[in-house]
């Protein structure tokens, strides 16, 4: 049989004591686990706003990074207004201010534009010293205004580089008679009233009019086309700030920086000699404000009464009536050193001299007038093989 074992009444009575403490205990313990869980909550709660804050920005940010990026990379897409060709450069790693402030700017535009007018002559060694010492050193475009390709001595270059080079290209009729392109301007009255009058035949006026020698009706009704297709295209006019108007057979043999010549009050510039009693027909550089007026020959000449075309056409060369139109316009002519001369390949050909003289360290070239050449080699460091090889003394 197991003892029996008593309990203390101590003992009972020391637990009947504490059992109310522990129960106090129990609910302080309660409440401050439930004061830390709160806090802990509220804790929890700040930091998802904090993170939810950070997500958010970080998501702003990385949006305007990627539209800054996009800007960047539309910025650095350059077109080629010329040839319609895009090429892409690296983009920038600098800020978004100088992002937009590329992407904003306009590409690069030449300001000034070389017309070459008549027919193709000279030949792409010509050519290439129009690119190399005229086009590229004056940041320049080419226009070219010639007959008709199926009508006229074009056919002999039908690969010319020009045709690649060229940003606009114009062409006119040929005529067998260039009376019938005169009686474009006014009608045909000018037959009467002032055709009469022009009795020296081989002075070169009205060359290319039936019975004349020459090529100046030539020459100046090309003038009066361009005049019409520049009136016609005024985002062409209105593009460039200059003009230089010239020839297919020039021989450029050093640098033709005519970008820098003044010309403020009406001013026109043309290159020395072959001069003929006014001002030589074969290269012209002029402002926008006052192409139109430069190339405006025969109106100008036709609009004269009978005493006056008798004075005018006194000297007879086309050189004399670009000096009389020019005077009466306002114009005011100075002259620049000539760096070019007109010359000829063995085929080309020519309704008034023909070339004769080979040139100098151009194998195949001939040299047209002897004056211009020799003035250019004044100017100009010599040629041996088409390399300047020094300077000429003055």
């Amino acid at each position: 049989m197991l003892p029996v074992i008593k309990t203390n009444g101590a003992m009972d009575n020391h637990r009947h004591q504490r059992a109310p403490f522990a129960a106090a205990k129990r609910r302080v313990n309660m409440k401050l686990f439930a004061s830390i869980t709160l806090l802990w909550s509220c804790w929890l709660l700040l930091c998802q706003n904090h993170l939810s804050n950070d997500i958010a920005s970080n998501i702003q940010l990385s949006t305007i990074k990627s539209t800054t990026a996009e800007k960047r990379l539309a910025g650095s897409s350059i077109i080629n207004s010329s040839s319609g060709e895009t090429s892409s450069k690296p983009a920038d790693t600098d800020s978004s201010h100088a992002d937009v402030s590329t992407a904003s700017q306009p590409p690069p535009t030449n300001r000034s534009l070389v017309i070459i007018m008549g027919n193709l002559r000279g030949g792409e060694q010509a050519w290439q010293s129009l690119y190399k010492n005229v086009l590229d050193v004056n940041s320049a475009d080419l226009a070219l205004i010639i007959g008709q390709t199926n009508t006229t001595s074009n056919v002999l270059y039908p690969k010319s580089s020009l045709y690649t080079r060229a940003k606009y290209i114009w062409t006119f009729r040929e005529y067998d008679d260039w009376a019938d392109a005169i009686d474009l301007i006014n009608g045909t009255e000018w037959r009467e009233t002032h055709l009469p009058w022009f009795t020296q035949k081989r002075t070169g006026l009205l060359g290319g009019v039936e019975g004349y020698f020459g090529s100046g009706a030539i020459i100046f009704m090309i003038r009066w086309f361009l005049s019409q297709h520049l009136l016609e295209n005024p985002d062409v006019l209105n593009r460039y700030e200059r003009f230089l108007i010239t020839r297919a057979d020039h021989y450029y043999q050093c640098s033709h920086e005519y970008t820098n010549l003044d010309l403020s009050n009406s001013t026109l510039w043309v290159p020395q000699g072959e001069a003929y009693g006014g001002y030589t027909d074969r290269h012209l550089i002029v402002s926008r404000s006052n192409v139109l007026d430069a190339l405006d020959i025969f109106p100008t000449l036709f609009q004269q009464t009978n005493k006056q075309i008798q004075d005018w056409i006194a000297v007879g060369t086309p050189e004399s009536i670009l000096k009389r139109v020019w005077k009466s316009k306002g114009l005011h002519v100075k002259t620049t050193k000539r760096v070019m001369f007109t010359c000829a390949t063995h085929w080309d050909t020519s309704r008034w001299k023909r070339a004769k003289g080979d040139v100098p360290g151009v194998p195949g070239l001939l040299k047209k007038y002897e004056s211009e050449y020799n003035m250019t080699q004044q100017n100009c460091p010599a040629l041996v093989g088409e390399e300047i090889v020094g300077k000429r003394s003055e």
